[in-house]
């Protein structure tokens, strides 16, 4: 285990949403606060990416773009419905539909060894209120 992993590890287990490399960041420089020289926002982003790697941590693409991150709740691949209001997340498996579209679309392209990413976003029912 690298020096900030368990630490970037508690802050991410707190609460079931994604974060941003940088909420995780000002997460684990409080938790450290005192303790320990906290790790450097760069550390962070690559203890992330790491842990995504290994399938520790689930990754989402936000609507703006950024990279977000949370404990993987599942060892099977799935995706996630994630509200864009208070960001409460639902895991769904994947759906058979996807892959042999997938497949379709790597086969017609030439393209090898496809992989894909497949999010929803929209609004929980109790924000719908």
């Amino acid at each position: 285990m690298a020096r900030y992993d368990a630490a970037v590890l508690r802050a991410l287990g707190r609460d079931p949403r994604f974060r941003s490399a940088q909420e995780v960041h000002v997460l684990v420089a409080a938790a450290l606060a005192g303790a320990a020289r906290p790790p450097s926002l760069s550390t962070v982003y690559r203890t992330l990416r790491r842990l995504a790697g290994e399938r520790v941590l689930d990754t989402v693409q936000s609507p703006d773009g950024e990279r977000l991150y949370r404990l993987c709740g599942s060892d099977i691949r799935h995706h996630h419905l994630v509200c864009r209001v208070c960001g409460r997340v639902e895991e769904i498996p994947e759906p058979r539909e996807l892959t042999p579209v997938v497949e379709r679309v790597g086969r017609a392209s030439g393209f090898g060894s496809v992989d894909y990413s497949f999010e929803l976003f929209g609004v929980c029912p109790a924000c719908e209120r």
